[in-house]
């Protein structure tokens, strides 16, 4: 295998345990956020819609 594929692969593969660290914590954020009382839900729901995306 070339240098350079070896270190696409690597990259990849990093970026791929980057994806599945933010998969695992958003859902268990959503069942945090479940077992939540419905006025607490919703104060949540509103904080989180004024941060910014950058996952």
């Amino acid at each position: 295998m070339s240098k350079s594929r070896h270190k696409t692969e690597e990259i990849f593969n990093e970026e791929f345990e980057v994806y599945n660290s933010k998969i695992r914590l958003l859902s268990w954020i959503y069942e945090e956020l479940k077992v939540q009382p419905d006025g607490l839900k919703k104060e949540i729901t509103q904080t989180g819609h004024q941060l910014p995306i950058n996952i």
